[in-house]
């Protein structure tokens, strides 16, 4: 995956493919949340409690989106959708998959073409589309509460707090609108690059 600065900084990119209604994805990969690090002792555990001020999607309209585009599949697409919702690189949701073809750029064709394959017809596409139009970038407060593990090393871990992003454009007409949606999921990677420590709780 991208591996994505910060999830402070707003998207400074440009929207690829047609020019037509839909939904491109500029960049998708892991945030740091900056500002966020801890050190978990070996075969230890850590209790972690913070609220961020982030200009992003706020976490209750992405499992809005979420749950709007699952409950227009029908039974056997709900199924392939879950399944991208198992992944670790969804971040919590089928949707950050969905639209980013498994983790990566999209153009306007290709995310249509997606959710043409998925079942979903021209007034359906339309109806996602404007939800998320609505879904204006403005500042929100983040809040998480949980427990980091460290279970696996024998040796303490320092890190930040990461979580997956996503950049977007949404077209409809004339208007363009970026959008930038954060994963509730979050896990502590080590400043050494490798270690990576499950946690518990989500982005609220």
């Amino acid at each position: 995956m991208e591996n994505l600065s910060t999830v402070f900084e707003n998207p400074v990119s440009n929207a690829t493919g047609a020019a037509t209604d839909g939904v491109a994805v500029n960049a998708y990969g892991q945030g740091q949340c900056s500002g966020v690090t801890y050190t978990v002792p070996a075969h230890g555990d850590i209790k972690v409690d913070f609220k961020l001020k982030l200009q992003c999607v706020t976490p209750e309209n992405v499992k809005a989106l979420d749950q709007l585009i699952r409950g227009m599949l029908t039974a056997s697409y709900q199924k392939k959708y879950d399944q991208l919702t198992k992944e670790s690189k969804s971040g919590g949701y089928g949707f950050f998959l969905f639209f980013s073809a498994g983790g990566g750029k999209t153009s306007y064709s290709q995310t249509t073409h997606t959710m043409e394959s998925y079942g979903l017809d021209r007034a359906q596409q339309t109806k996602i589309i404007d939800a998320m139009i609505k879904m204006a970038n403005q500042w929100n407060t983040f809040s998480y509460k949980g427990e980091v593990s460290n279970t696996e090393y024998d040796y303490s871990v320092s890190g930040s707090l990461f979580a997956i992003v996503m950049d977007a454009t949404i077209q409809k007409g004339e208007q363009h609108t970026q959008l930038r949606f954060l994963g509730p999921n979050v896990h502590l990677k080590g400043n050494d690059g490798t270690s990576s420590l499950p946690s518990t709780g989500k982005l609220y």
